[in-house]
Formats: C-alpha cells, sequence, structure tokens
C-alpha cells in the first residue's frame, strides 16, 4: 500500500536544464579512470567509474525524459549522477559529462543534449556549467504520475 500511495502523490518540482549542441574541450588534465558503459534497458545507457571495487561515479544517459516534453524536446539527457564522497572536488563529474557530452554529439545522431538538476543542487550546477553546457530553462511545477500541472518556465 505504501507503494501505491508514493506513486498517486504530487510532487513539487523545481529543475533546471541545461544544454549543450557543440563539443567543449576542457581546460582540465585528461579523466585518468577507464569510463565503463553499460546498456541498462532501450531507454537508459551508465556510464561507471570502478576503483577498488567501489563506484567513484555513475552518469546515466536517457534517450527520453518526460519532463523535456514541456520545452518542446525529446533527448537525450543526462541525469542521476553521482560521485563517492571521496573522490568529490577532483574535477570527475564535469570531464565524464562532458566526455559524454562530446562522443554522442560526435556520433551524429544528436543536435543538441540535456542535463536535468535540481535548483538546489549547487555543486552539480557547478560541475555542469564547468562542462561547457549553458542554462535553457528553469521550471517551476507540480507533478502527479507522468503529468506536470502549474508549470512555470522561465526562459535564459
Amino acid at each position: 500500500m505504501k507503494l501505491v500511495r508514493k506513486y498517486l502523490k504530487i510532487y513539487s518540482i523545481h529543475i533546471r536544464i541545461y544544454s549543450i549542441r557543440e563539443h567543449v574541450d576542457l581546460k582540465l588534465p585528461k579523466l585518468e579512470y577507464e569510463l565503463e558503459k553499460s546498456t541498462i534497458d532501450s531507454n537508459r545507457t551508465d556510464y561507471v567509474i570502478h576503483e577498488n571495487d567501489i563506484v567513484v561515479h555513475k552518469t546515466t544517459v536517457f534517450k527520453y525524459l518526460n519532463v523535456l516534453r514541456l520545452i518542446g524536446k525529446k533527448g537525450p539527457a543526462i541525469g542521476d549522477c553521482f560521485t563517492h564522497p571521496d573522490y568529490r572536488g577532483k574535477s570527475i563529474y564535469p570531464r565524464v559529462i562532458n566526455r559524454v557530452s562530446n562522443e554522442l554529439l560526435a556520433s551524429g545522431r544528436y543536435d543538441e543534449l540535456f542535463i536535468i538538476v535540481n535548483d538546489n543542487n549547487t555543486s552539480s550546477i557547478i560541475g555542469i556549467e564547468k562542462a561547457g553546457y549553458q542554462l535553457k530553462v528553469e521550471i517551476i511545477s507540480k507533478k502527479f504520475l507522468l503529468f506536470y500541472f502549474n508549470t512555470q518556465i522561465k526562459k535564459f
């Protein structure tokens, strides 16, 4: 019953959507870790760094996210990123998302990529901007199941 109630709840969201359209060279040293790519399902691909049985970092690329419909886009979008606390502050996050973004743009399948981040996630926002992404929109909305309402969109 608790599981059902979780999905039938109305959530408030306050997110920023960043985008990138072209290859960006970072002014940082190259990533010294091996980045493992694994397809999870038809919508998700994970990029993971392991070191001594520790997940140092994980970035997920979604081919489609429902929230992008609010701005008339489909994807792909980067999200659900995580860096182990012992490895934070070493610019791993911006280097990984930059490398993944450059790889996806170079494939020729996409002309724009997105990253979605909660408005209060300051450390991720710094990494996203460091990786070359530009703020596209800020969205404040209510969400019920797959539906958004009372939506405010601020474009940049």
